[in-house]
Order: C-alpha cells, then sequence, then structure tokens
C-alpha cells in the first residue's frame, strides 16, 4: 500500500488504498508538500489536487488528469507529463532554486489557460502542447522547445526565451512585451495579431513566418533578425517610428512594404535617415 509523506518532516500525508500510484484517483486530495519524486503517477486523476511546494522530480505524470490542480512552486525538474490534461491549473513558480535546465516534459499536454508564470522551464519541452491563453510572464525558457505548440491568445511578457524553438508555432493574438528572443527560432510561426512590444529579436530566426496584422513597437534590434525578407503576409502589419528609427537602413523593402510603410514612404524616410555628406 503506497504511503505519501512530505518531502521534509516525513509526515504521512496520504495512504493509498491500491497497489501502485499508476491511474489512482486522488481528486481534490491535499498532498502540500508531497514527496513524490520519481513517482509512477502515470494515467492518475488529480484534478483540483493540492501539490503545492510537492517534490515530483523524476515524476512520470503521462495522461494524468491535473485540470484545476494547484502546483505552485513544486520541482518538477525531469518530470514527465506528456499528453496530461492541465487546463485551468496553476503551475506558478515551478522548479525555481532547482536543477538548471529543468527538462520537464510537457509535450503534447493540454495546458489551457494554465498558469506556469515566474517559472524555470529551461530546457522544458512543449512540443505540440496546447497553450491557449496559458500565464508565461516572467519565466525562463532556454532553450526552451515550443515546436508546434499552440499559443493562441497566450502572455509571453518579461520572460526569457533565448535559444528557444518556436518554429511551427501558433502565436496568433499572443501578447509579448519586454521579452528576450534572441536566438530563438521562430521560423514558420504563425503571428497573425501577434502584438511585439519591446522584445529583443536579434538573430532570431524568422524566415517563413507569418504576419498579419502583427505589431512591432520599440523593437530596436529588430533589423538584426534572421529571415526578414522571406517573411509571408496575408494583411498589412504596423511597426512604430522607434522600431525603424533603430534599423531603416538595414531591414529589408519587402518587410517594409509587408508591415504597411509604402514604398515612396521608405525613400523619404530614408534620405532623412541618411548621414549628411
Amino acid at each position: 500500500m503506497p504511503v505519501i509523506k512530505h518531502k521534509e518532516t516525513g509526515a504521512v500525508l496520504l495512504e493509498v488504498e491500491a497497489d501502485t500510484l499508476s491511474g489512482i484517483d486522488l481528486e481534490g486530495a491535499m498532498l502540500l508538500g508531497a514527496d513524490l519524486k520519481e513517482a509512477n503517477l502515470r494515467g492518475a486523476h488529480l484534478r483540483v489536487v493540492d501539490l503545492c511546494q510537492a517534490d515530483l522530480r523524476g515524476a512520470v505524470l503521462d495522461g494524468a488528469d491535473l485540470r484545476d490542480a494547484d502546483v505552485t512552486l513544486a520541482n518538477l525538474a525531469g518530470a514527465s507529463l506528456h499528453d496530461a490534461m492541465i487546463t485551468d491549473a496553476r503551475f506558478q513558480g515551478l522548479n525555481m532554486g532547482g536543477e538548471v535546465p529543468a527538462r520537464t516534459d510537457f509535450r503534447g499536454a493540454d495546458l489551457t489557460r494554465c498558469f506556469l508564470n515566474f517559472s524555470n522551464l529551461t530546457g522544458c519541452n512543449f512540443s505540440d502542447a496546447v497553450m491557449r491563453g496559458a500565464d508565461l510572464t516572467r519565466c525562463d525558457l532556454t532553450g526552451a522547445l515550443l515546436v508546434g505548440a499552440d499559443l493562441t491568445g497566450a502572455n509571453l511578457s518579461y520572460s526569457n526565451f533565448r535559444e528557444a524553438d518556436l518554429s511551427y508555432a501558433m502565436l496568433a493574438g499572443a501578447m509579448i512585451t519586454d521579452s528576450d528572443f534572441r536566438g530563438a527560432n521562430l521560423q514558420h510561426a504563425e503571428l497573425a495579431t501577434t502584438t511585439l512590444s519591446g522584445v529583443r529579436l536579434s538573430q532570431a530566426a524568422m524566415s517563413q513566418a507569418h504576419l498579419s496584422r502583427t505589431v512591432f513597437a520599440r523593437c530596436q534590434d529588430l533589423s538584426q533578425a534572421l529571415g526578414l525578407g522571406s517573411l509571408r503576409y496575408t494583411s498589412r502589419s504596423s511597426i512604430d517610428f522607434e522600431s525603424l528609427r533603430s534599423g531603416l537602413m538595414e531591414l529589408p523593402d519587402d518587410f517594409l512594404e509587408g508591415v504597411g510603410v509604402e514604398s515612396h514612404e521608405v525613400e523619404v524616410l530614408r534620405a532623412a535617415a541618411a548621414p549628411a555628406r
């Protein structure tokens, strides 16, 4: 009979009347600070469970139901949540002070409207995950994999996405303010109606990304992004003067026209910005 204990005190939190935790129904259980390191919770029913500050390092939660769960400040470094249901859950402050990279596996998981803010998500794998409306503010996602992830309407502000792979990701309607995407891969990403304000994009790969009513504001190193000459457009996007001033001479004509600057305006602006002879 599995016994779940507190990670520090060793106090018994729950005695489970089953041979294994795999597939167990613990809906609504109070497991604050639980020691579940390397536990097999594959397919477990953990809806509305309290796993705050739990030690879930290396745990297997593939296919588990964590809807509405509270996993705030838990350590999920090296854990696997492949295809897990995590809709409306609170995952704030994950892996803080723990291993770097954290390498938590969220492949194919449903994280719709999930709160992941203030988390260490370095090297985590969110490939093909559904993250519509998710809160990814103030996170460290250095080197994270978000290939094909659905981030429609998500908030990716004030976070570090350096060297992250968001190729083929759906970022339609996403809000991205003052985040660092230097060296990130945004190739073939869907950026329709995305707002990028104060985003650092130096050496970010953007070839074949799709723009439509996309907003670029305060992006001072935009001209240093890669692949701006091979973007795809459906309708005009927009760019502010701060972004233009910093890279007007280097930004490709096709890009400038694609974001709504007329060809004759480009000529006038470049002439005005050219150094006096």
